[in-house]
């Protein structure tokens, strides 16, 4: 881009547009960074720790993942999101293996509720991150750091081995350019290439880490075991909701369902579709699997892409995390997180 041009002079990119990568960076030995830009002029803008959402054409089907975004607004030119491989991830090993430079995807608006509030910048953070939850906590760090706010960061984080810490060597540079980036690095398998904590991240280790947390804003990604011990933590020390904020992109763990298990029936006329989904199935894998165009993107319960209208029969949910009392009310559910608990029919959200 011509270094005379403001970037912010351009127009705003809008999402639900082609991007192309520009940059494909090796992070790990299972993780990459994508560096998206888009085929003409524009500048993005969201909030540190926000998401976005990619479709990707794998076999002749359309799936969507959601990818918390790991660049900052403070650097406008481009976007990146960062993979990290997991055992039987569809989308992830797919663009680990084939998606590289001049590569193309097609990217939804940022969105998300976990982000740091840029109006409001807090004096100190607490950014407890493990494996790939680092992403969102990069995006805040360089954003806090790009503007030079004297914002005291705790950058804690959780890993296998000094050799699967994503940003590894960024990490590092921070913690020697910035007095207020405090690095506290947790390794499964600790060796003496870098400094770290031998073992596990714990409760224990977290009082010690911080004895006073009353002015810290806390934001908390990784995997499911790690954010239950945070959350104990948080409890146990009676940390206020306004001052935690949670963020994961983990698929909930479905239970096996039983070979007995009571079958329903559900129905989404605009589709003309009517098939069958077992008590303890989700209503998106149910309709995934009859062609009903539904797009499930975090399958987590997070980023509200799936929800959907429950207008006849009754469901349990187990998360209702973008839905408003309202929608709630009024039938909606995020397909995602929720099971039949009798015949069903559903219309799609506009």
């Amino acid at each position: 881009m011509n270094a005379m041009i403001d970037p912010l002079k351009l127009p705003l990119w809008q999402g639900g547009e082609v991007l192309h990568c520009m940059t494909r960076i090796e992070e790990t030995h299972d993780c990459a960074t994508f560096v998206l830009a888009a085929d003409h002029p524009v500048h993005f803008s969201y909030r540190p720790g926000q998401f976005v959402t990619i479709s990707v054409e794998i076999e002749g089907a359309k799936h969507y993942r959601a990818y918390s975004i790991s660049s900052t607004p403070s650097r406008p030119e481009s976007l990146a999101i960062t993979v990290k491989r997991v055992p039987g991830g569809l989308v992830s090993n797919y663009l680990l293996d084939h998606f590289k430079e001049g590569g193309q995807l097609e990217v939804s608006a940022p969105a998300g509720e976990f982000y740091l509030d840029t109006d409001a910048v807090p004096k100190e953070v607490v950014l407890l991150s493990a494996g790939s939850g680092i992403t969102p906590m990069m995006a805040i760090s360089r954003w806090l750091l790009d503007h030079r706010h004297a914002t005291t960061i705790h950058f804690v984080h959780s890993a296998h081995s000094g050799h699967d810490v994503i940003f590894r060597e960024e990490l590092l540079a921070m913690k020697t350019r910035h007095a207020n980036f405090r690095l506290e690095l947790f390794l499964s398998q600790a060796d003496n290439q870098i400094a770290c904590h031998s073992g596990r991240l714990s409760a224990e280790r977290l009082n010690a880490l911080f004895p006073e947390v009353d002015s810290s804003r806390i934001y908390l990604c990784g995997q499911e075991k790690y954010m239950e011990m945070i959350e104990n933590w948080r409890n146990e020390r009676g940390i206020a909701d306004a001052q935690f904020h949670k963020e994961s992109f983990t698929p909930e763990l479905a239970e096996p369902i039983a070979e007995d298990a009571e079958i329903f029936q559900l129905t989404v006329p605009a589709f003309g579709k009517t098939t069958e989904i077992r008590a303890g199935q989700s209503l998106l894998e149910a309709m995934e699997k009859e062609g009903v165009p539904i797009i499930g993107a975090c399958r987590s319960g997070v980023c509200g892409s799936c929800k959907c209208k429950v207008t006849e029969g009754k469901t349990e949910s187990s998360s209702t995390a973008t839905l408003t009392p309202e929608e709630v009310a009024a039938g909606y559910v995020l397909a995602c997180s929720t099971h039949a608990k009798s015949e069903l029919v559903v219309e799609l959200a506009n």
